[in-house]
C-alpha cells in the first residue's frame, strides 16, 4: 500500500469504521469519535486533537457529509487521526458505533439514549 492509498483508507463508511473500532477494542484500544460541525485548520483545533488523543488510543474525526475534499485531505494527513467518517445526522452516526466514546467540537451533544450519553467525553 502506498501513501496515497493509506490516506484514502482513513475515510471509511460508518459500518466499516464501527467494525474497525470494535477490532481496536479487542486489542484493548479505546476509540473516540470527535464530531466537528465545521473543521478549520488552526493551531487551536490541532491542540484539541492532541488533548483528545491523550484520553484514548484511537481518534476518529466525524465531519458533515458536505465537507470539502480539501478538508478531508488535510485531516487525512494528520498523523494523530486514525480515521474519518462522514455523517448526515449526528444521532444516527452515534448509533452506528457500538463501543466508541464521543466528543463534540463546534456542535452540541444531541439528545440520545442514556447508554450513548454515558460514552460522551468533554474536555
Amino acid at each position: 500500500m502506498n501513501l496515497r492509498e493509506a490516506l484514502r483508507n482513513k475515510k471509511q463508511s460508518l459500518s466499516t469504521m464501527n467494525y474497525q473500532a470494535n477490532a481496536w477494542q479487542v486489542y484493548g484500544e479505546e476509540t473516540l469519535v470527535l464530531f466537528y460541525a465545521d473543521w478549520e485548520f488552526t493551531s487551536a483545533n490541532l491542540d484539541k486533537l492532541l488533548d483528545y488523543l491523550s484520553l484514548v488510543d484511537k481518534l476518529v474525526v466525524a465531519l458533515p457529509s458536505e465537507s470539502s475534499d480539501d478538508t478531508l485531505f488535510r485531516i487525512a494527513n494528520l498523523q494523530v487521526v486514525d480515521g474519518i467518517v462522514l455523517y448526515d445526522s449526528v444521532e444516527s452516526c452515534m448509533e452506528g458505533f457500538s463501543s466508541a466514546k464521543f466528543a463534540f467540537e463546534g456542535t452540541s451533544a444531541p439528545s440520545v439514549a442514556a447508554d450513548l450519553k454515558a460514552r460522551i467525553l468533554a474536555l
